[in-house]
């Protein structure tokens, strides 16, 4: 695989997506890197990477927003959490077959 501007920018924001990994496991919910994120791989994919999906972005940056919120009890922010999780590897699955093709 050669490094082009593509694969470059697509392993950066895969490392970014890690990170967003690792401060939900940390439990900072309150952080705004999340939505930083998938505001960022939104514009991303509607720019550049067409094989990239955008609703697994779209369900995450919804459930980012939800997790703001801090009225709901620790079973359901447990739910929501992996169900973001489910959806970032989903991302993450995705960017690293359109890199790999």
């Amino acid at each position: 695989m050669e490094i082009t501007v593509y694969s470059f920018t697509t392993s950066l924001l895969m490392i970014f997506a890690v990170f967003v990994l690792y401060t939900r496991t940390k439990n900072w919910l309150e952080s705004n890197v999340p939505i930083l994120f998938y505001l960022l791989m939104i514009a991303w994919v509607k720019a550049y990477a067409d094989r990239v999906p955008a609703l697994p972005l779209y369900i995450g940056l919804g459930i980012a927003l939800m997790l703001r919120f801090e009225f709901m009890g620790k079973a359901f922010i447990r739910l929501l959490k992996f169900a973001e999780a489910c959806a970032i590897v989903a991302v993450l699955y995705k960017c690293y077959t359109s890199m790999t093709t």
